[in-house]
């Protein structure tokens, strides 16, 4: 049996990576919401350009009318009922926050009181 360098090991590793191809995809985009804004700007950019925009993607972005740029983050992320971004939007709001002696549950009692962060 022959035995070689780490080297020659290491130089044979690259060969066959660059000879191979790849099993499985690097980065999915599936429902990714910055790619979905990325692509929706781009879509829009590309349209605004046959229509006679002149300008580059972030002259279109700064020039853009808010309603336009509005409907691009329409849709907005999943939020889970009991995620502690929406705990935090509840509490802020009042929504079933006990008050005794016109003071405020803290924050924390009132995330146990409904149960915790659901983390899933």
């Amino acid at each position: 049996m022959t035995f070689y360098s780490p080297k020659y090991y290491k130089e044979q590793r690259k060969e066959q990576r660059k000879s191979s191809p790849v099993d499985k995809p690097i980065y999915s985009a599936k429902n990714d919401p910055v790619i979905d804004l990325s692509i929706s700007i781009e879509q829009a950019y590309q349209e605004a350009l046959e229509n006679g925009f002149k300008g580059s993607k972030d002259d279109f972005i700064r020039t853009a009318p808010k309603g336009l740029l509005k409907t691009f983050l329409k849709d907005g992320g999943d939020v889970k009922e009991n995620s502690y971004e929406q705990l935090i939007d509840d509490y802020d709001a009042g929504i079933q926050v006990i008050e005794i002696d016109g003071k405020k549950e803290s924050l924390t009692n009132y995330i146990i009181r409904m149960g915790g962060v659901d983390r899933d």
